[in-house]
Order: structure tokens, then C-alpha cells, then sequence
């Protein structure tokens, strides 16, 4: 089933994203808003200059640790910076993480609208939900 899957859509292939998209980067910061702690972190960052790691970790119900690696997601997409002073550590978002969310939004939804014959991508979908079924 997996096989014949693939097979079409190889020989099918997707539309091109735009060439302003870098599909892992656009992966890295979808990657980073997909867990509901990360987002609580981004839209917490976005309402003040930034935090401390203490503050971050006493506004959330985790342990340090765990909320470390949350923050590591973020910044390894681009949207959190870190300024260390001694153990502790500054967070706020980057000045473009805005924009850059914004803009992965915009062109991979702007990358559907490119041309292509009609029905190409209804014919792909199709041919995977008859794999499934």
C-alpha cells in the first residue's frame, strides 16, 4: 500500500514551494509552535522585553529542565534569543520572529497557490485516501 503511495506521488510530483522558502527553516518554526508550552513561552515573551529562565519556569507547571528544552526549541527556529550574564539567562524574542512567522505562514500557504494543472493536487489526495482505506 506504502509503495504504491509513494510511487504516485513521485510520479506526481507537489508543487514547488516558493523560492523564498527554506522547507526545513519553515519546518523548525512550525516544529517550535506546536507544542501549547512553547506558544504559552512565545505569546508570554511577546507582552514584555523579555524574562529570566526563573520567570519562565515559575509561570509554567514544569520542571527547569523541561522547560530549558522548550526554550532550546525555540531558539534553534530563530524565534527567542538568549543573553547570558553568569547562571542566568535573558530571553525575549528576536526582533524579526514576528515577521518570520508571519512570513512562513504567508508563503507556504501563497506556495498552494501556484499554478499547476487542474486537479493535480485533488488527483494526489485522492489517490492517497484510496491507499488508506
Amino acid at each position: 500500500m506504502r509503495d504504491r503511495t509513494a510511487a504516485r506521488l513521485r510520479d506526481e510530483p507537489a508543487r514547488p514551494l516558493a523560492a523564498a522558502i527554506d522547507s526545513e527553516r519553515l519546518a523548525r518554526i512550525f516544529k517550535a509552535l506546536s507544542h501549547p508550552v512553547r506558544v504559552e513561552i512565545v505569546s508570554s515573551l511577546s507582552a514584555c522585553a523579555g524574562a529570566f529562565c526563573g520567570d519562565i519556569v515559575r509561570g509554567l507547571p514544569l520542571a527547569q529542565s523541561t522547560v530549558s528544552q522548550h526554550l532550546a526549541i525555540l531558539r534553534e527556529a530563530g524565534l527567542i534569543e538568549a543573553e547570558e550574564n553568569g547562571r542566568c539567562c535573558h530571553y525575549r524574542l528576536t526582533d524579526g520572529a514576528r515577521s518570520l512567522v508571519e512570513g512562513a505562514a504567508a508563503e507556504l500557504f501563497a506556495a498552494a497557490c501556484c499554478e499547476a494543472p487542474a486537479g493535480a493536487s485533488a488527483t494526489r489526495m485522492d489517490a492517497c485516501r484510496k491507499d488508506t482505506e
